[in-house]
């Protein structure tokens, strides 16, 4: 099966206003075993269906009838399938949407038939017409029993509770309000439910018949027991007798003190006893399953009644520790759990005096921590279950306005939107505490706001919904945000004065739309903000900060833009010598021949010693020179021809943004698809052995590497920056740097010069656990920040403690090499163009979640300045050989020493 199929079947069948519920439930079982298959996908795909259902976007009586054991058996049958699944699916983020499944089901079992026989004796106990017997004629009990004959559903359960209310007080209308306040049923509702031969639906109006009421609580407990479980107190009533004891009392003491101050701690513990009753069991029941289930979303429910803005900081982080623990109960979010043991070690008072500025830097790591796990899973969610709503509402018909947010709203939904609350509600004054960045980055955007961001336009964002700025790309500085508007085409970015939450819906889609959305707190920063109105800007994140300047370019990154004459001018590319060898070692790392990062490289590990630094090393290294992928390409006379066509597809699409995405995928297929030249072989197969003696890297895993470095000159990206600055395709020569990739277990980045201010005596350093690739590559989250004076005079200022989550590793157990692009278009005196390519491993890299409750670089101070000193020193000894202000990078092996790996000048 393919998640493809398991959607087309779901999604096909729905007919707008046709078909019932009884007939989605059983479309929805029968494909169970296939969306379980597909993976996340398929849960997704379910998860859609019963939710759009559930809310009414989906008939439920609009096809055949069927009798009350009919829709017992599968509701039954269909729930128990949804628990396994929410149980015991692969993934976590698969059970979690399963969990969200279930809660809108209703439990099934029971008999079925008890339900049309059970409204039968009533009316023939109580003398009621009955078809053609005679008796009171009561049009309510005569609707409705034809709908329960052959429509059951859990709207039966309300009705029967509003019939009763109606019992009581005598007055018709009263039922009509019972069930619009309890049910939001409406008249209208009601009579759209037509059954049997019956055309009308339910219209009613009933006979006052008192007498009914202990026969109609009898019956509420038929309805219950086949369509209930939804509600908290029927859940544990149904799953009573599969709990042990001990579990029993504590459910039901919590029911009985549900309103008690201690009830949300409560709740994580009862869910943490009972795992072991429901968990990774083969054959889970049901009823355990839909109460966890109920817990859960009370304790949500708990924690928006709070009035948290009364609470002091302790308080709001000691129920930000049970919203986290609540979540990660059923171990379904692993960054989640690691983040959770982070805050735990750092709300203590072990390792500062609480609110310190010491303690609130690790307090506020570990916010940060949290909040990452919690953006990466539900902005994932968002995005699955997105898709398949849209593509079932488009053969039903729906309102469009519910499916427009229909992630983001399956996301609010979540009981992971407590923590955002109390997030959002602590982060405040932790980082007041930690003295930090008065920044808030939400979502970063895209890497080519670095290059050109757009205009800058004040206004309010809510003013702007329906207007598309895509033909001049737009810096919103909003004054102030609801949180529920759309990010109109054509804003690159978004920077307001308020606060932002982040499971709010415009935090969602500006990280799945690549937006960047920040907050700034700072009165005077915002001022400086908006003075530079209608100004074309350019935005970079340095650390925790986000620094906005004047662009160099007049326009968008866009092809055929043809580049700002100014930029132009200063954009000097070095012409290629054309080598004719393949391979060239340090000692030919000329001019024309590679570019910075391999000249650079052999200056370094020429005046290594120089720099006076102990336990420091620079890497070996050899390099494929410029023209060396023509070279290869031309040996190929089929995929030569493969090319020049797949290039001039390039060039015809440049005003058509998704041909010329595809033209250019189809281009870097060409190359990748290259064979090896034969000559070729050899040269690298004497590098391998002088990198890695005795390795086991084979020279065409590590030609699919370099091929992979060629390609690159092809992303999007890197094309349309070409396209905007002027530069010729063929000016542009990319030489491939071959060096091994060191085992980090860290990785640093050094600025010689502080680019935040300009301070040309002070180092700004970021220091990332494990290798380099969550650094250059702008992973969210923040790195061991720090600045500090070059000649060690006055106090290091530790900006921020690390919070990136995921680390990169080298492949254990075997060595690799690393193809570094290397071309002469990095690091141009008004344009840094680095990262514009792409750097790849022979092997894949490693990645695991980061444990910062145990990371020396969080907790061991002594041993985190003695670095830091390693680091500035190392800076300005590598300014001083250079001569002028440097980027430097590098690592740090597990037994101290220091790889430096590039340094080019500051730009």
């Amino acid at each position: 099966p393919t998640a493809r199929g398991v959607l087309k079947r779901l999604a096909g069948a729905e007919k707008a206003g046709t078909g019932s519920l009884f007939e989605r439930f059983c479309r929805v079982k029968g494909q169970l075993k296939d969306a379980r298959m597909v993976g996340a996908e398929g849960a997704a795909a379910v998860l859609a269906v019963l939710r759009l259902s559930a809310v009414r976007q989906l008939p439920w009586y609009a096809g055949g009838n069927y009798q009350g054991k009919e829709m017992s058996y599968v509701q039954e049958a269909m729930a128990g399938m949804v628990a396994d699944a929410a149980a015991n699916a692969e993934d976590g983020l698969s059970r979690q949407m399963y969990r969200a499944a279930l809660a809108t089901l209703p439990r099934g079992g029971g008999n079925g038939d008890d339900i049309r026989m059970g409204i039968l004796q009533i009316m023939r106990e109580h003398g009621i017409k009955e078809g053609h017997r005679p008796g009171i004629d009561d049009p309510f009990i005569a609707q409705w029993h034809q709908k329960l004959h052959s429509n059951t559903t859990v709207d039966d359960i309300a009705i029967c509770k509003a019939y009763l209310h109606f019992l009581h007080t005598g007055n018709w209308e009263d039922f009509w309000t019972h069930i619009f306040d309890s049910s939001k049923l409406t008249r209208e509702d009601l009579a759209g439910m037509k059954a049997g031969w019956q055309t009308n639906g339910i219209i009613g109006p009933a006979c006052h018949l008192p007498q009914l009421i202990p026969s109609m609580k009898h019956f509420l407990w038929i309805l219950q027991t086949t369509h209930g479980g939804g509600s908290l107190d029927s859940a544990m009533k149904f799953a009573h007798g599969a709990l042990p004891g001990d579990l029993q009392w504590d459910v039901s003491d919590l029911l009985t003190n549900r309103d008690a101050w201690w009830v949300p701690g409560k709740i994580v513990t009862i869910r943490e006893k009972m795992l072991p009753v429901w968990k990774n069991d083969s054959h889970p029941n049901r009823d355990v399953v839909m109460l966890d289930v109920g817990l859960e979303k009370f304790f949500r429910q708990k924690v928006e009644g709070m009035d948290v803005e009364a609470m002091k900081g302790d308080d709001k982080l000691a129920v930000l520790d049970i919203a986290v623990a609540n979540c990660c109960v059923g171990g379904d979010f692993p960054r989640l759990t690691e983040a959770l043991a982070f805050l735990r070690r750092a709300n203590t008072a072990d390792h500062a005096e609480k609110w310190s500025k010491d303690w609130a830097q690790v307090i506020d790591a570990a916010l940060d921590t949290v909040a990452l796990g919690m953006e990466y899973d539900m902005d994932r969610l968002a995005s699955l279950t997105q898709h398949p709503a849209e593509a079932i509402a488009e053969f039903a018909k729906c309102d469009p306005a519910y499916i427009t947010n229909f992630g983001e709203e399956v996301v609010r939904g979540h009981s992971m939107f407590a923590v955002s609350k109390m997030i959002s509600a602590v982060r405040g004054e932790v980082r007041k505490a930690a003295g930090k960045s008065p920044w808030l980055l939400v979502s970063t955007g895209k890497a080519e706001l670095s290059l050109y961001a757009g205009a800058v336009k004040i206004g309010l964002l809510e003013e702007m919904q329906g207007e598309n700025f895509s033909a001049k790309p737009t810096v919103m500085l909003s004054e102030r945000l609801g949180g529920l508007e759309d990010i109109p085409p054509g804003i690159t970015a978004v920077i307001t004065s308020v606060s932002i939450d982040l499971l709010s819906h415009i935090a969602i889609r500006a990280r799945n739309q690549g937006v960047l959305l920040a907050a700034i707190t700072d009165e005077a920063i915002w001022k400086e903000l908006i003075e530079m109105d209608g100004t074309a800007v350019k935005l970079d994140v340095v650390g925790e900060e986000l620094v906005m300047e004047k662009s160099d370019l007049s326009g968008p990154p866009s092809a055929g833009s043809g580049g700002s004459a100014a930029l132009k001018e200063r954009l000097q590319l070095v012409k290629s010598a054309n080598s004719q060898d393949w391979i060239v070692g340090p000692p030919g790392y000329a001019t024309g021949i590679v570019g910075g990062k391999s000249s650079s490289l052999a200056t370094l590990g020429s005046k290594v010693d120089a720099l006076g630094i102990s336990d420091l090393r620079v890497p070996a290294s050899f390099a494929l020179p410029f023209g060396s992928f023509e070279r290869a390409l031309h040996s190929d006379s089929k995929k030569t021809e493969e090319f020049r066509i797949a290039f001039e597809a390039v060039s015809k699409a440049s005003s058509d943004r998704d041909g010329r995405r595809d033209a250019l995928t189809a281009l870097r297929e060409v190359v990748e698809g290259m064979e090896m030249p034969s000559d070729l072989r050899s040269h690298l197969e004497a590098t391998i052995a002088k990198l890695l003696p005795g390795g086991s890297l084979t020279v065409d895993e590590l030609y699919d590497a370099i091929k992979r470095v060629w390609a690159s000159k092809w992303t999007e990206r890197a094309y349309l920056s070409r396209e905007t600055c002027g530069v010729p395709d063929a000016d542009l020569h990319m030489a491939a740097l071959l060096m091994e990739l060191v085992p980090a277990q860290l990785a640093f980045v050094l600025h010689s010069a502080n680019p935040l201010n300009g301070d040309k005596s002070e180092v700004f350093g970021e220091v990332c656990v494990g290798l380099g690739e969550a650094l250059v590559g702008n992973e969210p989250g923040s790195a061991l920040c720090f600045t500090a004076k070059k000649d060690g005079s006055g106090p290091m200022d530790l900006r921020s403690l690390p919070s990136k989550p995921i680390g990169h590793y080298a492949p254990k157990g075997t060595a690799t090499i690393i193809a570094r692009s290397d071309s002469n278009g990095e690091d141009l005196e008004g344009f840094a163009g680095a990262g514009l390519y792409d750097s790849v491993t022979a092997h894949p890299t490693q990645e695991t979640i980061i444990n910062y409750a145990t990371e020396w670089l969080v907790w061991d101070r002594t041993r985190r300045e003695a670095l830091i000193k390693r680091l500035v020193a190392l800076a300005a000894a590598v300014e001083k050989e250079a001569g002028s202000p440097q980027d430097i990078e590098g690592a740090v092996l597990e037994d101290g020493t220091m790889v430096l790996l590039q340094s080019r000048a500051q730009v």
